[in-house]
């Protein structure tokens, strides 16, 4: 099939709220994560929350559930997604993302069970995809997408050369995407094709929360924040989103040199 290349994209404008926050450690962007999750549930408490899965959240995850269990971030009412998953994979399978998610954070499986957490369907039919987008559609569309970058400039499953017009659909994963993910197969295989969420899908969400951190993200970051906007780091498009929080630890900020951003 011809690979039909992504019309430019631009700059957001002026009145965009779009901020850049180098946080001191991993724990205190982590817990800034949370708190505006946990403040949007209690603003709103029909929202839908899309996570991101990846070690990135791990941390934010475990430290939601023990908040959910303290009473502290209300889940009731909350419906839940996320971005992507291995084509083939079933919700309870190890390896797979909600497998990754409810592992992490039980109260994600209490929402499941209840039919609150809407998985992206790992079957990958042209059916299943347009079901899960008309279900995302009648909720009125993520509120918050939490977001992680992998070190080729990946945002879900969206490799370097993805298309910025698509919505969610099969793909192919890079080799260093892979590589990336052996550890969690292993001895297994990792799976050579996903489902995700395209492009427009994640700036469809009302709010974006892309967290990275450590210095093998650092390269991906300054592409992401400084280089050009596009396909060779698809995940650039954040940047003509209204509506953006990149939460960094020093470590991940440390190539950055004309980019505006707030300590702490």
């Amino acid at each position: 099939m011809r690979t039909v290349a992504p019309k430019p994209m631009t700059a957001p404008a002026a009145s965009s709220r779009f901020l850049v926050r180098v946080l001191p450690s991993v724990e205190s962007a982590t817990q800034v994560a949370l708190g505006e999750l946990c403040d949007l549930v209690a603003a709103e408490p029909r929202a839908l929350v899309s996570f991101a899965t990846g070690g990135t959240f791990t941390a934010m995850l475990q430290a939601l559930d023990r908040a959910v269990s303290a009473g502290r971030c209300r889940l009731d009412q909350v419906h839940a997604t996320h971005l992507d998953e291995y084509l083939g994979f079933a919700p309870v399978q190890h390896g797979g993302m909600v497998h990754e998610l409810c592992t992490a954070c039980p109260s994600l499986r209490v929402l499941l069970q209840r039919g609150q957490f809407l998985p992206v369907p790992g079957e990958g039919t042209a059916a299943a995809i347009a079901r899960h987008e008309a279900q995302l559609r009648e909720l009125g569309g993520p509120r918050l997408q939490f977001l992680g970058i992998g070190r080729n400039g990946h945002v879900a499953f969206n490799e370097p050369g993805a298309r910025f017009d698509a919505g969610f659909h099969v793909t192919d994963l890079a080799e260093t995407t892979r590589k990336d993910a052996a550890q969690r197969f292993a001895p297994a295989p990792v799976p050579f094709r996903a489902v995700t969420a395209g492009i427009a899908s994640i700036l469809a969400a009302k709010r974006l929360i892309l967290c990275a951190y450590g210095a093998g993200k650092a390269p991906a970051v300054k592409a992401m924040l400084e280089g050009p906007i596009g396909s060779d780091c698809p995940a650039s498009a954040i940047r003509t989103h209204r509506d953006v929080l990149v939460l960094l630890d020093p470590a991940a900020a440390s190539g950055l040199t004309n980019t505006a951003v707030q300590h702490g």
